[in-house]
């Protein structure tokens, strides 16, 4: 919203429309100056949101309408029996004007298009912040609510983290940013109940009704909208950088994403640059959906399923979510995926899928829905369960004094979460398996001498430069298409160890030395060394696959 500066007296602003708004006298303004603008309500609003608004509005209007219809009809009426026959030109006129009175009033309901209502808007410097106020009249229903003057003032949100209300109607929360020195007005409102949901599930905090809580209650979030309500809630990659900027400037230890898509390109991009550094330099650990594509290979979505540096999130349901959450009369006898959760690997060879949470909760949403919890079930609830979950390691590492690691956490939650099912293939739905906390924080504690240190995997097929479907290194082997089944095949395979951009090359990165033991689930098939000798310069061996 851009907003101009107004005439003013000492209680009213004289609006460049011709309207007139009164201003609290309580309200301190040290330089007198007011700037207003307007904006189209329903601009801001979901459009599940906008359809309920609609639908109440126009069922009042036609209560006022029918109530005008029948007041012009009786008056038609009335007229006719007092005036058997309508003679001269004045009761003509006036007849005349009676009916279409009548026809007017029902035509306008056979064409009736509600534009939605103008909220007014004023932002002045108090002496120490810039604030902002609505007028919201246009959305109410009774007369003299919504008035300028009732309305709370509210500053940038991240300063007093105090949120406002349009009316009683919509029972829509928003918080306002004022950014370009008071010239525009940021009015930040939902782009769905999505987000709402996710941030309950990590952290809500129930005082009263523990059984309420999130994973991690009362855990500080920063809330960063990347989805667009003119695109359908559809990220930008504008929000999205904004996001990670806002992510670093505010010293955040985590990072939860519920959003994703397809991608052609898996962990490739000036996103996943951004992430990169975000998590290599910053040491921000990054959790993300895998996405809701599945049962099928290949479906995890980007960029939860398809960046070597976030933690890709499956949705897991156990027999009692399915038989509280989902009402099933028979439930599974055992924990398994979801069926729609997505399934690696990745068109480049990765796993695809890190760890598993459930994918399904019961959890906050926005109060415009008109009711305070919500059953949803995906990835995008997976995702914030294991985010809650890595903020409580966290929480008790910091307590510690134990330093925290993005690749320690990784490598912690990967370790020690119970895999679903026997079979190797398992790995492609479910990851590693089910977080465990309680065994994740044990761990960390085992390992926190240890170097922090993740593996960048790079692999080629030997004498082949490129493939008709992908570039030549890849982060993995992936023999979908039949060209490539009907023969041996040898490959390269590097592996360079990744340290913190902070991190001491004396102390560090010279000392740094393992010995691999390297291990094939299908010996007759994928064959290589045994061990490998690996420094911080890294090294690279030969593998070959017999199909």
């Amino acid at each position: 919203m851009f907003l101009s500066v107004c005439n003013i007296n000492t209680s009213y602003i004289y609006y460049f429309v011709g309207a007139s708004l009164v201003i609290n006298s309580s309200w301190k303004n040290p330089s007198g100056q007011w700037h207003v603008g307007c904006k189209l309500v329903y601009e801001l609003f979901t459009d599940t949101l906008t359809s309920r608004v609609k639908k109440e509005r126009k069922r009042r209007w036609d209560e006022e309408n029918q109530e005008a219809i029948a007041e012009a009809v009786k008056q038609l009426d009335q007229f006719d029996k007092k005036h058997t026959k309508v003679e001269g030109a004045h009761l003509k006129m006036v007849r005349e004007d009676l009916q279409n009175r009548v026809d007017l009033l029902r035509k306008q309901a056979d064409s009736y298009d509600d534009k939605g209502p103008v909220i007014d808007a004023v932002v002045w410097h108090d002496g120490e912040l810039w604030r902002a106020a609505l007028d919201t009249q246009s959305l109410e229903d009774e007369s003299g609510c919504g008035k300028l003057a009732d309305f709370v003032p509210l500053t940038n949100y991240r300063l007093e983290q105090k949120h406002g209300v349009f009316s009683k109607l919509d029972a829509c929360t928003c918080v306002l940013n004022v950014y370009n020195e008071r010239n525009i007005l940021s009015i930040v409102t939902d782009s769905s109940p999505h987000a709402t949901h996710v941030a309950g599930i990590a952290a809500a905090f129930h005082p009263e009704e523990p059984l309420l809580n999130g994973v991690a209650p009362g855990a500080q979030i920063v809330s960063c909208k990347i989805g667009d309500s003119r695109l359908g809630s559809m990220e930008t990659g504008t929000g999205l950088t904004r996001a990670l900027i806002a992510a670093v400037e505010h010293k955040c230890d985590l990072i939860n994403m519920s959003y994703g898509e397809p991608t052609l390109l898996p962990d490739y991009g000036r996103f996943v640059d951004l992430v990169n550094e975000v998590v290599n330099k910053h040491r921000l650990i990054f959790v993300s959906s895998a996405g809701n594509n599945g049962p099928a290979l290949t479906t995890v979505g980007a960029p939860g399923g398809t960046s070597s540096s976030i933690i890709g999130v499956g949705a897991y349901v156990s027999p009692a979510m399915a038989a509280g959450a989902h009402l099933l009369v028979e439930p599974p006898t055992e924990g398994l995926e979801y069926t729609w959760s997505s399934r690696g690997p990745t068109v480049d060879g990765d796993l695809g899928v890190s760890i598993s949470a459930p994918g399904g909760a019961v959890a906050p949403v926005p109060t415009w829905t008109l009711q305070r919890r919500m059953l949803m079930n995906g990835t995008s609830m997976s995702s914030p369960s294991a985010c809650g979950g890595v903020a409580l390691i966290v929480s008790a590492m910091k307590a510690e004094g134990i330093p925290v690691s993005p690749y320690t956490v990784r490598k912690a939650l990967e370790n020690t979460s119970i895999p679903i099912g026997a079979l190797p293939e398992e790995k492609l739905t479910a990851g590693q398996g089910v977080m465990q906390v309680d065994k994740a924080y044990d761990y960390m504690q085992k390992v926190q001498n240890l170097p922090c240190v993740w593996y960048q995997v790079k692999i080629k097929q030997a004498g082949i430069t490129s493939k008709p479907t992908s570039s030549a290194t890849s982060r993995g082997i992936y023999l979908r298409e039949p060209l490539y089944c009907h023969q041996s095949t040898e490959w390269t395979v590097e592996i360079a160890p990744k340290f913190h951009e902070d991190a001491n090359n004396l102390d560090q990165l010279v000392p740094f030395e393992e010995c691999i033991e390297l291990h094939s689930t299908g010996e007759a098939v994928v064959r290589a060394p045994d061990y490998l000798l690996l420094t911080h310069n890294g090294r690279s061996f030969s593998s070959s696959v017999h199909l």
